[in-house]
Formats: C-alpha cells, sequence, structure tokens
C-alpha cells in the first residue's frame, strides 16, 4: 500500500512539474503583448523535413502589420514602414524573399540577448539592414528596441 502511494506521488509531482515548466515557458514568450524570439523558435519542428509555420507566421504578421497598421502606437518610430517604402521605391522588393528573411530572423534569434524581442522588431531589423542603415544606425535601433522591451 505504502508502495502504491509513493507511486502515485512520483506521479503526480512529474505532472506538476510539467505543468509548472510549461507556464513558465508560456510566460516568456510574450514581449508587451507581442511574439517573441522564444514563440520564433518554438516554431522549429525537427522533426518534420519541411515546416513552414515560420513562414506562415511571418506572411500573417506582415499582413496585419501592412493592412491594419498594427504597432505599438508608443513606439511608432521603432516600426520599418519608412524603410520599407524605400526598398518598395527602388525596386528592391523583388530581392527580399520569405525564406531568406525567416533564415535572417533565426539569425538574429541566436543571439541570447535578443529572444525577448518581438518578431516584428527583428522583421524590422532585418528591413533596416537591407534599407542600408549603417551599423551605427543598425545599434542605436536595436538599444532602442531593448529598452522598449525593458520597460
Amino acid at each position: 500500500m505504502k508502495r502504491a502511494m509513493r507511486k502515485v506521488s512520483n506521479y503526480f509531482f512529474v505532472i506538476l512539474l510539467f505543468f509548472s515548466v510549461l507556464t513558465v515557458a508560456q510566460e516568456n514568450r510574450y514581449t508587451k503583448g507581442a511574439e517573441n524570439g522564444y514563440s520564433w523558435k518554438a516554431m522549429s519542428n525537427p522533426l518534420r523535413i519541411y515546416d513552414d509555420s515560420k513562414y506562415n507566421y511571418l506572411s500573417e504578421i506582415l499582413e496585419r502589420y501592412r493592412l491594419l497598421q498594427q504597432n505599438f502606437p508608443e513606439v511608432e518610430h521603432l516600426g520599418c514602414s519608412e524603410e520599407l517604402n524605400d526598398l518598395l521605391k527602388a525596386g528592391e522588393s523583388e530581392n527580399i524573399s520569405l525564406e531568406d528573411m525567416v533564415k535572417a530572423i533565426d539569425e538574429f534569434y541566436t543571439s541570447t540577448e535578443n529572444v525577448s524581442i518581438p518578431i516584428i522588431f527583428a522583421y524590422c531589423f532585418r528591413i533596416k539592414e537591407l534599407s542600408g542603415k549603417s551599423d551605427e544606425e543598425l545599434i542605436m535601433y536595436l538599444n532602442e528596441v531593448i529598452e522598449f522591451c525593458r520597460d
């Protein structure tokens, strides 16, 4: 009887531990209400040869951003619509593939300092890179985004 109670107790502990880890992990997936690098990394599925969840997610978030102008109103200066419009006017938009953008965002989130940054800002960082912003300007932008995420 004692052995059975200990076994039940062990199972209960494992289940409790699992749910507590799951809950903590979900809390990290959002910064200021927006999905961040933790969410981006969770979209990778190593068991599938070709997983298009990142492509679908990026397409959806960019469509919302473009059509609805969804952004953080208090930090509109952290967006990238101006740089994106410059790339479109210059005819450079054909050079921006979704595959390259996903790879660039994957690379962006390899730095542990960046994982709390919302995905839209990782995208904007890449757009600013493509538009020819200097390294100084990119570092300044990244510092502003990090500061916004800390508040």
